[in-house]
């Protein structure tokens, strides 16, 4: 039975996924300006694709590979938002606001993961794997 720390962060994962959808559809109008419509849609389906996948994988098949990738993902999620903060490029109003949203809702979920109860379920399910295979 997955741990509490592990639900919780997909729940939350899940919520930073549709807080990026939203952010996808207010900023719709100036990305299809810059890029196209077909390469605006394809970027979002490909993030939201990408995004559940690896947290089924995560959170689901306590894939320790796709919790590193989750992981560095959201690395490079904080140090876009802080260069956004630091050049004073982040947008505002309801834009800037959910960016900081879905910041806080894939950062959060990162560090339950990481919560002893986590890693021991992730160990866990590998020992459980071993097993079966040999």
């Amino acid at each position: 039975m997955r741990p509490k720390s592990v639900v919780l962060a997909e729940q939350l994962y899940l919520g930073s996924i549709v807080v990026f959808a939203a952010i996808g559809v207010l900023t719709w109008t100036p990305t299809v300006e810059t890029y196209g419509a077909g390469v605006a849609a394809g970027l979002l389906a490909f993030v939201i694709g990408l995004s559940l996948m690896l947290l089924i994988l995560t959170t689901r098949r306590a894939s320790r590979v796709a919790l590193g990738v989750l992981t560095v993902l959201t690395l490079f999620t904080a140090a876009g938002v802080l260069m956004q903060v630091s050049s004073g490029t982040l947008a505002a109003g309801p834009v800037g606001v959910l960016t900081v949203v879905q910041l806080l809702l894939v950062a959060i979920p990162n560090v339950l993961l990481f919560l002893p109860r986590s890693r021991e379920w992730f160990r866990r399910v590998a020992e459980a794997r071993w097993e079966k295979e040999a």
